[in-house]
């Protein structure tokens, strides 16, 4: 049985401002978080982000980033404790959205939060 999932990379970055800002191999973007929902509430989604920072350490990742709904009120609580933070506005956060069409309003006119943790200096 597969009760929760997590996907990361680091293409998103290729050809985006946001990707130039960092070395090669020093940025992840955090894809997809899933849970079953039979399974949520029970730590599953903060056990798969413990896994992501230890796989970002390992590798000499400096930064996670993830796009949040905004509107995923159960997601943001997760991150945040997770040490995610929410990007402050800047053009190459705001490029780096629009080139993943997570900006405001492109997918059925939802709202998407740039956030961010950092793993290594």
């Amino acid at each position: 049985w597969i009760i929760g999932t997590v996907e990361c990379s680091i293409h998103e970055f290729y050809g985006t401002q946001l990707g130039q800002c960092y070395g090669p191999l020093k940025v992840l973007y955090l894809t997809e978080v899933a849970v079953l929902p039979s399974a949520r509430r029970c730590g599953l989604g903060r056990m798969l982000l413990q896994g992501v920072d230890k796989l970002a350490f390992q590798m000499g990742i400096e930064t996670i980033y993830l796009h949040m709904d905004v509107s995923n009120d159960i997601a943001g609580t997760l991150y945040k404790k997770a040490g995610y933070r929410r990007a402050k506005s800047h053009v190459y956060h705001d490029n780096f959205t629009r080139s993943l069409n997570l900006h405001d309003g492109a997918i059925q006119g939802r709202c998407h939060d740039l956030m961010f943790k950092q793993i290594h200096k």
